[in-house]
């Protein structure tokens, strides 16, 4: 009888404990989500695996080839300065007489190019990426190498790295984050939203009625921290600063999904937001990964390290559209686990709902959402080789690294992993509408406002006020389209305030 009550007694608090994992439809035991800030694919991994200068070795030729600004390593040999001449972005996306291209960093840091919901769309000028330079900035055009990246591409080389992910949201840091733990976009576009969204809406909450643990680490926590924020009755119950992260590693208690932030403290200098340093930021990066790999978790974790967004950062792969929110830019996604790929390329179309596909699959939840449903997990389990025996780890020194390292398995990938991107932008699945009359429009009201008639000059005007009243409507209520519309809306008024002041003059006479 003692022992029947023993086990009703110790049964309910098993189930309460934050370790407790339940079965896994994967050896994976632990999956650890680490979000970085602001760098798109091409900022980062736009020349991997030969960088520059470029390194043509073994390793190099062996490793598979990402989507990115190049075709050949040759064209990288004969780079001058590191400006990739063969890829141009107009200063003017309506007016294309001058252009930039990507151009090497040669920084550990760049100016942080300018961002924003109508910022990343202009970006992308009717989906072609040949806005960036007016709206991000020329800076949106600078792109690291190894020099700057390295610790980045050793794993990449090491383990696998993904060149057609996306991440949820064309739009700021906070909507994707939030994205990212709820698997559908949030109705806000800016960084400063509160208390918003049910934190039952949230993957988190799913794990707890689960029974699944986790744990929501941040670097140098100080209260809710930033962007939970967004999110009403959350749960601070498994919120910590990351040196428990470290200790739950330690004493063999590390919940079965973490999240691992270095944004949302006291201090944000390690989450790569420019300008902050890169490589700081890496070596940050490295203990972690380093702590993970020599714990007893090792052989049952994988390591998702991903940003949130591209950060104005110039990317040639337009995302594709979802929804009236997304996807978002392509981003870095670092795959690193002892049954992950050796040197390879994802080049499935993957997003950050699939990670929350990967984390609903192993632990036998219901899909979150529709979006992760139908997120291709498939593409994203294509990256592991669960039928290996798991790899030792691969220790990097935060301090004293370099590129590349040697690889574990011999291997000869060595070619391009071609992205299809034969994806449906935003403009073809939410088309302008009516902007596409407002030029021809404008230039008749202009013209009619320079020939100086009586009778041409009021009807010139009352053109121009059409379509400032047309701009003026979509850039208030149709904001998928406001870059464009914001255009028009300036133009215009510039031509019914010039046309305004010849009219009145010629009155006068």
């Amino acid at each position: 009888m003692k022992k029947l009550l023993i086990l009703i007694i110790l049964i309910p608090l098993l189930l309460m404990n934050n370790t407790f994992h339940a079965n896994t439809s994967m050896t994976i035991k632990h999956v650890i989500i680490i979000i970085e800030e602001n760098h798109s694919f091409d900022n980062l991994f736009g020349t991997y695996p030969f960088g520059y200068p470029p390194i043509i070795n073994n390793i190099t030729l062996s490793v598979m080839w990402p989507d990115g600004l190049y075709d050949n390593y040759i064209q990288l040999e004969n780079t001058k300065n590191g400006v990739l001449d063969w890829i141009s972005v107009p200063t003017i996306p309506w007016l294309p007489l001058s252009y930039s291209h990507p151009y090497y960093a040669n920084a550990y840091d760049t100016v942080d190019p300018s961002e924003g919901w109508t910022v990343y769309h202009g970006d992308y000028w009717l989906g072609k990426p040949i806005g960036f330079v007016f709206y991000s900035g020329t800076q949106s055009m600078a792109y690291f190498s190894y020099q700057q990246a390295g610790i980045l591409w050793d794993y990449a080389e090491e383990y696998t790295l993904a060149d057609a992910y996306f991440s949820p949201v064309l739009g700021l840091t906070e909507p994707n984050r939030v994205a990212y733990l709820t698997g559908f976009p949030p109705d806000f576009f800016s960084d400063e939203t509160y208390n918003v969204v049910p934190f039952n809406e949230t993957i988190m909450y799913q794990l707890e009625k689960g029974n699944i643990s986790w744990g929501y680490f941040v670097y140098n926590i100080n209260g809710i921290p930033w962007p939970l924020t967004a999110f009403t009755g959350i749960n601070m119950t498994y919120i910590y600063d990351l040196s428990v992260f470290f200790k739950d590693l330690d004493n063999g208690s590390l919940p079965a999904v973490s999240w691992v932030m270095f944004l949302g403290g006291n201090s944000d200098k390690y989450d790569m937001h420019p300008p902050y340093n890169v490589t700081a930021s890496e070596m940050e990066l490295v203990k972690v990964i380093n702590a993970v790999m020599e714990s007893k978790s090792w052989n049952s974790s994988v390591i998702f390290i991903t940003f949130d967004e591209g950060g104005g950062y110039y990317d040639h792969i337009a995302p594709p559209a979802i929804n009236y929110y997304g996807l978002g830019q392509r981003v870095p996604l670092l795959i690193i686990s002892p049954y992950a790929k050796e040197g390879y390329v994802d080049n499935y179309t993957i997003s950050g709902y699939t990670l929350l596909a990967f984390i609903d699959y192993n632990w036998h939840l219901p899909w979150l959402t529709k979006y992760v449903e139908n997120s291709d997990l498939q593409g994203l389990l294509q990256a592991f080789n669960f039928s290996s025996k798991p790899r030792s780890p691969i220790i990097l020194s935060p301090s004293n690294w370099t590129y590349p390292i040697p690889l574990q398995n011999p291997i000869h990938y060595g070619y391009i992993a071609v992205v299809t991107n034969d994806y449906k932008s935003y403009t073809t699945v939410y088309p302008a509408p009516s902007l596409q009359y407002l030029l021809p429009l404008e230039i008749v009201g202009i013209i009619l406002i320079i020939v100086r008639k009586k009778l041409l000059t009021p009807i010139g005007l009352i053109v121009l006020l059409i379509v400032l009243g047309i701009s003026t409507y979509y850039y208030t209520f149709y904001n998928l389209y406001s870059f464009i519309a914001e255009f028009y809306l300036y133009s215009s008024l510039i031509g019914v305030i010039g046309g305004t002041a010849l009219l009145v003059r010629e009155r006068k006479k």
